[in-house]
């Protein structure tokens, strides 16, 4: 078997060949890989960046802002015109009621009231008079306790007075001055009722009470309880105007 040689020359030129193409395989991997080293670091560089000047950044302000909001409206809804108005309030609160104590005066007392009686003019009807007999004004405000009294004293007494269907109001009188209430009744026209020559009062508010005579006046009232009353109260100052 005969073996063919190649030339000198073409081993050369194929051999030359061969390193060309390897060297070409071996720059090409090496750029590759320095464009993807060079893009991962831009890459990293620009979300460092990122994250500093935005994220970062903005957290801050928003902290900053949220914290100077909150200081400021704390400051205002806590500021001091709030409790300087509540004190405001209080203190006028407190100058009415002085104001309106030293123009009504304190309440009338039983005894320092003279009490008196007297017909009124009008048929079934008597007046009693409330005369302020002490060294200031008082007031007085609704109904008086009224019962009527017979001539053995306090142990011979009749009905209570029921109150009429009126509206009290206050009554302020000043020394020596009076204000005073009416009586109604019913008369017995049966014959057999009873008479009554005095009022035992209780002036509104007041627990004591004060035996009024009727000065020469009575009243003749069904002996038998009723489901009507036999005497009706007015409040004091009723039908009175100023009460004086």
């Amino acid at each position: 078997m005969r073996v063919k040689k190649m030339p000198a020359l073409a081993l050369v030129v194929a051999a030359a060949a061969l390193s060309l193409s390897a060297c070409s395989s071996s720059d090409g991997s090496s750029g590759s890989a320095n464009t993807s080293a060079s893009t991962a670091a831009s890459s990293s560089t620009g979300t460092s960046s990122s994250t500093t000047g935005g994220t970062s950044t903005g957290g801050q302000g928003s902290t900053s802002g949220s914290s100077s909001s909150s200081s400021s409206g704390s400051s205002g809804s806590s500021g001091s015109s709030g409790s300087s108005g509540s004190s405001g309030s209080s203190k006028g609160s407190a100058l009415s009621a002085k104001t309106q104590s030293s123009t009504s005066g304190s309440m009338c007392k039983t005894d320092n009231l003279a009490l008196s009686a007297s017909s009124t003019g009008t048929k079934n009807e008597i007046v009693v008079n409330l005369k302020n007999t002490g060294s200031s004004k008082c007031s007085t405000h609704g109904f008086p306790g009224v019962q009527l009294v017979g001539p053995d004293g306090l142990g011979d007494t009749g009905p209570d007075a029921a109150r009429a269907d009126a509206s009290a109001s206050t009554v302020t009188i000043g020394p020596g001055e009076e204000t005073r209430f009416l009586l109604q009744y019913s008369p017995d026209t049966s014959g057999s009722g009873k008479t009554y020559t005095r009022l035992s009062v209780t002036p509104p508010n007041e627990k004591v009470s004060e035996i009024v005579n009727l000065n020469g006046l009575s009243i003749t009232v069904t002996a038998a309880s009723s489901s009507v009353p036999d005497v009706v109260v007015d409040p004091v100052g009723y039908h009175v105007g100023s009460g004086k």
